[in-house]
């Protein structure tokens, strides 16, 4: 063989070889494998994590409406004009002893009467509102008027004030 056939030949081997161990051979019958990289671009893209909830302390929803009716205190003075009142009326009937046991009845009726018209006239009403808190824990807020909240409402509770979200 003369030098030139075998100088030709041995340059050709290395890129035979070349060829055939690139397994992106585009002449090549069978799929090459994947690669890292390339597995990782073909892949169903990953969901980034939810982020953490944002939780309001001063936030919740009203889980209650409680009204509340609250005895007031009577000073005597409604009882002591009950009396006063009852005792006339009943000196006003009959005759005699019968007189006497009507003013006296009149007067003890009226007294009791005096003094629960007093207590009722002291009363007041409040309404409890159970606030279930974002946060966690319940909170029972008394307010004077409840207009505007209503079971369900989604409410801010700021130093014992409630307004709706």
């Amino acid at each position: 063989m003369n030098l030139k056939k075998i100088t030709i030949i041995l340059a050709g081997i290395p890129v035979f070889l070349l060829a055939a161990c690139n397994p992106q051979n585009p002449n090549s019958s069978t799929p090459a494998e994947t690669t890292p990289a390339t597995a990782a671009s073909t892949a169903a893209p990953v969901p980034a994590p939810a982020p953490a909830p944002v939780i309001c302390n001063s936030c919740g929803v009203v889980s209650a409406i409680n009204t509340i009716h609250e005895q007031g205190e009577g000073s005597g003075v409604g009882g002591a004009l009950g009396a006063l009142v009852g005792g006339l009326a009943g000196n006003q009937v009959g005759g005699g002893s019968g007189k006497k046991i009507a003013t006296v009845a009149g007067a003890i009726g009226g007294a009791v009467l005096g003094n629960n018209i007093e207590k009722n006239r002291n009363s007041t009403t409040y309404y409890e509102v159970v606030i279930d808190m974002e946060s966690g824990p319940q909170q029972v807020i008394n307010v004077p008027d409840a207009t505007g909240i209503s079971v369900g409402s989604r409410v801010t509770v700021q130093g014992g004030n409630i307004s709706l979200r």
